[in-house]
């Protein structure tokens, strides 16, 4: 019989950049990337590891490693961002592919990233949505987070995985095609959870609105 963990209320995360993350009250672990390391410099393509999760939750995490795939290189405007730590593509795009290993199996999963927002209102999803081989969507949506005046929205997928298992391997990303104008994207932290039963719905709706109600009002005063 599987043993069955489960954090008692919806808890929220500070992340280290500007992200607040809201974890489901059934997860049993999540690891979150909120800072970032690896960056090939303007002009490049290539990969590189943003090493383990800076930030864990429950026992049964023993590894985790987030890596990221710049596909189409981006030029000097791009790259990596501080107040608050962010990874920025004005052109170019890049995926990204997290994994964990767990000390017991797992039969559920969901992917989450933040972006922030720009160009005078909250960021849309990337156009390669999270996914885990062989595992199903069950699941999808956004909601809205800020800190320290700094907005940005979380979207996040949940997936059922096509067979328990000790360790998952999620990617997502931009697929930006050569000569595109580019992204303009500011990546401020990735999330990955994982669940013996399916995850808990986030609020998404209300938050999302009163995010995007938010950006309207700052561009009105600016």
């Amino acid at each position: 019989m599987k043993k069955i963990i489960q954090l008692a209320i919806l808890t929220s995360v500070s992340a280290q950049a500007a992200t607040v993350w809201q974890t489901a009250p059934n997860a049993l672990a999540s690891a979150s990337w909120d800072t970032w390391e690896y960056a090939t410099g303007p002009e490049q393509t290539g990969s590189g590891s943003q090493g383990a999760a800076q930030s864990t939750s429950g026992a049964i995490i023993t590894s985790s490693n987030l890596t990221t795939n710049v596909t189409d290189a981006y030029s000097f405007i791009g790259g990596l961002g501080s107040n608050p730590d962010t990874f920025y593509f004005h052109d170019g795009g890049a995926t990204w592919n997290g994994s964990l290993e767990l000390a017991e199996e797992v039969s559920y999963v969901r992917v989450s990233y933040s972006l922030l927002g720009g160009r005078g209102g909250p960021p849309s999803a990337y156009s390669v949505g999270p996914s885990v081989e062989g595992a199903t969507v069950i699941n999808a949506g956004s909601y809205g987070t800020s800190k320290d005046g700094i907005e940005g929205v979380v979207f996040f997928t949940d997936l059922q995985l096509g067979a328990s298992a000790t360790k998952i391997e999620a990617s997502f990303g931009d697929a930006i095609f050569p000569g595109f104008p580019g992204s303009f994207r500011s990546v401020d932290g990735v999330q990955i959870c994982v669940f013996n039963s399916e995850p808990v719905p986030e609020p998404t709706s209300m938050a999302l609105a009163l995010l995007g109600a938010s950006f309207v009002l700052r561009r009105k005063r600016s």
